[in-house]
């Protein structure tokens, strides 16, 4: 009568062993897998950076000043400033986006605004999980023109389309604003000339930093020709013309310094006064 009851025992802790093992196995897979499977949360960002010169393929630079994200809206601003090489001062930009999330569906996009540099791009629909979205970014360029009358023409051809640049945002990166809303062409022409002042206003910044630092560099230049015109004094012959040959060329270097500082003097001028143009335009579009 005994050994049946340890057969059932027996019985009993393989059943148990067996399940142990299952949920080890589990645990182990569900702890593993973001390594053997990937973890989206974790998965390479794709952001183009802000401010920063994009090439657009021999075509001239592209600076991505602002992407901001509306998701009660669904809808994306992109501002981007053109740099135009002489190969695309008469061509179209046009704009794709897509979307990770759905990849085969092309998003509707809408030039809200633009001039010789500056374009303002509006995607709508955008995905609430759309994880990366890409806009393309074309030339179109119009061929077969001939005339009608004087100062138009007409198209009789098709249009050629080629690429420049693809650039991204990534959900995860993205800035997000809920009051972001479609404004007029007038808004979006004064806030382009207040990105310019700007830019401007840094420029001067960037441009008194840099005459600061030379002039920090003519004092130490003058303090060190005065040590060696003071110290020949005491020297042979052959150690004067060495020395005398370095004040040579810290003069040098001085003029070429006092050139600069002339040229970065007159860049700040002209900046100056195109900031106090640029700011009585917006003063009257705002008026």
């Amino acid at each position: 009568m005994k050994k049946p009851t340890n057969v059932l025992a027996e019985g009993t802790t393989k059943k148990y062993l067996i399940g142990l093992s299952a949920m080890a196995v589990a645990f182990l897979f569900f702890l593993f897998s973001g390594f053997l499977f990937g973890d989206e949360d974790h998965s390479e960002i794709q952001q183009t950076p802000l401010d920063e010169p994009l090439h657009l393929r021999g075509a001239g630079d592209l600076v991505v000043e602002e992407w901001t994200y509306n998701p009660s809206k669904n809808l994306m601003i992109v501002t981007l400033k053109v740099n135009k090489s002489t190969s695309i001062l008469n061509d179209t930009l046009s704009f794709v986006a897509q979307e990770k999330e759905h990849p085969n569906r092309e998003l509707p996009t809408h030039v809200e605004y633009h001039d010789d540099q500056r374009y303002v791009v509006s995607i709508q629909q955008v995905s609430p999980s759309f994880d990366v979205m890409a806009l393309d970014i074309a030339k179109e360029k119009n061929e077969h023109f001939a005339p009608e009358t004087e100062g138009q023409a007409s198209l009789k051809g098709g249009e050629e389309k080629e690429e420049l640049a693809r650039i991204y945002t990534d959900q995860r990166e993205v800035q997000q604003d809920q009051t972001l809303s479609l404004q007029t062409e007038q808004e979006y022409e004064v806030a382009a000339i207040s990105q310019d002042i700007k830019q401007a206003q840094q420029e001067v910044v960037d441009k008194e930093k840099q005459i600061q630092k030379i002039d920090e560099q003519l004092k130490k230049m003058n303090q060190e020709m005065v040590e060696l015109e003071s110290q020949q004094m005491y020297e042979t012959e052959e150690e004067k013309e060495k020395t005398t040959a370095r004040i040579d060329q810290l003069e040098n270097e001085v003029d070429r310094f006092q050139r600069e500082t002339t040229e970065h003097e007159t860049t700040i001028q002209t900046l100056q006064e195109k900031i106090k143009m640029l700011k009585e335009k917006r003063e009257m579009m705002e008026s």
